[in-house]
């Protein structure tokens, strides 16, 4: 007998793909790089450990300024955390339904978890 039902929250609960994907696109060009939207959305889903290298070499996002300063990687990972916060998650929504989904889950006596890739932080706002 199923006791819980687990959900994936970005995608899936709440309509974000398209923010992470336009946020994505916006922090490669501020670095420089013209990478076509179409092919940043098919790799939203993934953190940014594993979505970057598919895009650049291990090498491109290792550089650094020098000594303790952050890599390239880095940058573009903090850049596009600090632009989707600022731009994109004020205007994130739940898809229609997902209320009245949880509303009858619970009736049916069944516990709800939620998974995400997302950090704390960015769960917790």
């Amino acid at each position: 007998m199923i006791e819980a039902v687990i959900f994936d929250i970005d995608g899936t609960l709440v309509d974000t793909v398209d923010f992470h994907a336009q946020s994505w696109e916006r922090t490669f060009q501020h670095f420089g790089h013209q990478i076509p939207y179409e092919q940043i959305r098919t790799q939203i889903g993934k953190g940014s450990d594993k979505l970057m290298p598919v895009f650049f070499s291990v090498e491109e996002l290792n550089k650094s300024d020098g000594g303790q300063s952050p890599t390239k990687g880095e940058r573009m990972r903090d850049y596009r955390r600090e632009l989707y916060k600022r731009e994109y998650h004020p205007r994130i929504k739940a898809f229609p339904q997902v209320r009245e989904l949880f509303l009858r889950i619970k009736a049916d006596g069944k516990r709800i978890a939620l998974a995400s890739s997302a950090t704390k932080d960015d769960l917790a706002t």
